[in-house]
């Protein structure tokens, strides 16, 4: 594979350069960040320091985010992303649970944040995050994120349906008979699927949203529809909201 073909991750296997300081940046000199352009991914992303002091922002960083470089360049990241947690928690702030990690050499799992953008304009963004080792065996954070706003939104609108139908629907099955199987522990994905059911969507609809192809989606329904011991779609449904699995 030639060097056009590399991906980003095996660019990142290797140690870093580590970005001048801005007061080391004189006439002619590359700008402090441009030690991180070999990056290849279609993901936003930006780097920190262990300070959370931004030394890398990308162009697919500025495109998701509307921010331009010399916006946000030796700005502290919290200050830049701003992101709340699910239950309305400030996430993005000084030592935060990421940087804490960094420090111990620990990773981080992925994780949806909800950031101001500017304008009202409030997106639900998906980050990953890598640690790699600069000159001197300094530490940067590398973080790739993506736009999930519109997945959040169909998951709370299953939430939201799921809901009513506790209030509204009848039981899938009498009172005084219980499944005919006994519910399974069901897959993050086998929930995805359920929860897209909720709202409505049909298989082909669900292929699209999940990135997968049809007949995957049907063996997700009838793997469903077998754990729950259920008849039909509707019956999963109904009975998987009576026992808040959605």
């Amino acid at each position: 594979m030639g060097a056009a073909g590399q991906s980003w991750l095996s660019r990142v296997s290797s140690p870093i350069p580590e970005p001048a300081e801005a007061d080391e940046t004189g006439p002619g000199n590359s700008p402090p960040w441009a030690a991180w352009g070999g990056l290849i991914t279609s993901d936003g992303a930006f780097v920190v320091d262990l300070q959370q002091r931004i030394v890398f922002w990308s162009p697919t960083a500025q495109r998701l985010t509307g921010y331009a470089p010399e916006e946000v360049l030796r700005r502290p990241c919290f200050e830049v992303i701003g992101g709340r947690d699910p239950r309305n928690q400030r996430f993005c702030r000084r030592d935060c649970p990421v940087v804490m990690n960094a420090r111990r050499g620990r990773p981080t799992p992925n994780y949806d944040v909800l950031c101001p953008l500017g304008q009202g304009n409030e997106r639900w963004l998906n980050f990953s995050i890598l640690l790699v080792k600069g000159k001197g065996a300094k530490t940067y954070i590398l973080h790739l994120f993506r736009d999930v706003t519109a997945h959040r939104r169909l998951e709370e609108s299953a939430r939201q349906t799921a809901a009513r139908l506790r209030e509204t629907s009848r039981p899938a099955f009498p009172a005084s008979e219980p499944p005919a199987l006994p519910v399974a522990r069901l897959s993050p994905r086998e929930i995805e699927v359920l929860r897209l059911l909720a709202c409505g969507l049909t298989i082909p609809e669900i292929a699209t949203t999940l990135s997968l192809r049809p007949i995957t989606v049907r063996n997700y329904v009838g793997r469903l529809l077998t754990k729950l011991g259920v008849r039909n779609r509707l019956q999963a449904v109904i009975y998987a909201s009576r026992l808040r699995l959605i």
